[in-house]
């Protein structure tokens, strides 16, 4: 995240836009995309986790609740957010366990667990404890190491020690519908080339599909993956990308799946994204704390 903060602040203000805190829906220019069916919602405008880098729903004591973790540097800093205030209820360190170093990015929920993958492509998997969580799995690796940085190659992980290496990934999706055959539960995105990977279940763990993969959108822009309540997979753009989102159905057979872009929601350099109901929340990664967020309300896009 670091380096592209120093890139946005290289570039003129004529060319990329200027982080603000507050949360306007704006069509991507030169897009095609019709005018914003998403509005913006009363929503706590941040909250004190740092560099929020993803989101995901977790039910906690019987209610929903949004989960956000800080990345590389923030030792597994979390937070859990009331969903309708936005107020930041909860807040801790995750278990980190040895190895594969800080740098949480894309976090999901399966079957009660917490999930969350490092942008080399290390997962590490926590269950709800009496105070915050703990480490029940990982780190463990999403598939073979990379040779350098052959993206055209088989291999998935780079050094579970580096950051913003290989695929660099940056968004984790997971259903909770039990594995059928060789069809994806959940989808990995990888931002250095703008694609997602097909995940599927191996004797417990995650495993990612170089060979099964969906081109969404260019290199460093896309930032984050989630799914909504009716199981179409949501996408979420950075400050690169102008904080674009698509929706995505029939994703479990990637070659399938079918790609509509919804319009720019977000604020500041946005990178979690989650979805639920017409709900739309974006949160924030500014190179520190405290972390903006924002809720819109898309009433015209639920399907």
């Amino acid at each position: 995240m670091r380096w592209f903060l120093v890139a946005l602040a290289a570039c003129s203000t004529a060319q990329t836009p200027s982080p603000s805190p507050s949360p306007t829906p704006t069509p991507t220019p030169g897009s095609g995309a019709a005018a914003p069916t998403c509005t913006a919602m009363p929503f706590a405008e941040s909250t004190p986790v740092p560099e929020a880098s993803g989101a995901a729903w977790l039910t906690v004591a019987g209610k929903p609740v949004l989960v956000t973790v800080g990345d590389s540097g923030q030792a597994g800093a979390y937070g859990l957010i009331d969903p309708d205030t936005g107020a930041t209820v909860e807040q801790g360190k995750l278990p980190l366990g040895s190895g594969a170093g800080d740098d949480l990015e894309g976090i999901a929920a399966r079957g009660g667990r917490l999930y969350a993958v490092t942008s080399a492509g290390w997962v590490r998997v926590w269950t709800r404890a009496p105070a915050g969580f703990e480490l029940v799995d990982g780190p463990y690796a999403l598939g073979a190491p990379m040779h350098g940085k052959d993206l055209d190659g088989p291999g998935m992980v780079c050094d579970p020690n580096h950051f913003n290496c290989g695929r660099n990934y940056e968004g984790l999706a997971l259903s909770e519908d039990p594995p059928r055959g060789d069809a994806c539960i959940g989808v990995i995105l990888g931002k250095a080339s703008g694609t997602l990977y097909c995940l599927t279940e191996e004797d417990g763990r995650l495993v990612a599909h170089r060979d099964r993969a969906f081109h969404v959108g260019p290199p460093k822009a896309l930032a984050d993956v989630a799914l909504d309540d009716h199981g179409a997979l949501w996408v979420g753009a950075n400050a690169f990308g102008l904080n674009g989102v698509w929706r995505i159905t029939d994703w479990h057979d990637l070659a399938q799946a079918k790609l509509e872009e919804l319009g720019a929601y977000g604020v500041g350099f946005s990178e979690g994204i989650a979805v639920r109901g017409d709900l739309l929340y974006r949160f924030s990664d500014m190179g520190g704390a405290p972390s903006l967020m924002a809720k819109f309300r898309c009433p015209t896009i639920q399907r």
